[in-house]
């Protein structure tokens, strides 16, 4: 299953450093409302993959909404010289098992917040079509969500 029939066409040379920064930017306000500031571990280095931009910024803001709605009051970001993106925030409500889980389609961890649970399986999906991974690991009350783009 593919979410985008043009997603070779709209593959382009994309600085990752950039678009994650743009993102970031763009969730000042909603992180200010929740009292998060992040701490940003960004490389030097520019990393340059071509892929779609669009699809990864719409991951990027799946990410950064469920960081507001599910952190307990902290965001971690790293762009390693790797290209890894990762995104970790203290989660002391989840639990190993929901971590499992949160890929799944329609899977909310909270139904209070009316999510329809598509926007984490949504971005697997998108960054699969870019030959990439998306994982998440649970450890000490953390959850980290790892984005990891082929050179």
């Amino acid at each position: 299953m593919t979410l985008s029939s043009k997603s070779e066409a709209s593959t382009e040379s994309v600085v990752i450093n950039d678009l994650l920064e743009e993102s970031l930017a763009s969730f000042y306000v909603p992180l200010k409302e929740k009292a998060i500031v992040p701490t940003i571990h960004l490389t030097n280095k520019k990393i340059y993959r071509s892929l779609n931009a669009v699809a990864l910024s719409r991951i990027f803001t799946n990410l950064l909404t469920n960081v507001t709605h599910f952190s307990d009051g902290d965001l971690t970001v790293t762009l390693n010289e790797t290209g890894e993106i990762s995104f970790t925030n203290t989660a002391a409500s989840l639990n190993e098992v929901q971590v499992g889980k949160l890929f799944n389609r329609f899977y909310t961890v909270d139904t209070a917040h009316k999510s329809t649970g598509l926007g984490l399986a949504i971005s697997q999906l998108l960054i699969a079509e870019m030959n990439g991974t998306l994982t998440a690991h649970y450890h000490q009350n953390k959850l980290t969500i790892i984005i990891h783009l082929p050179e």
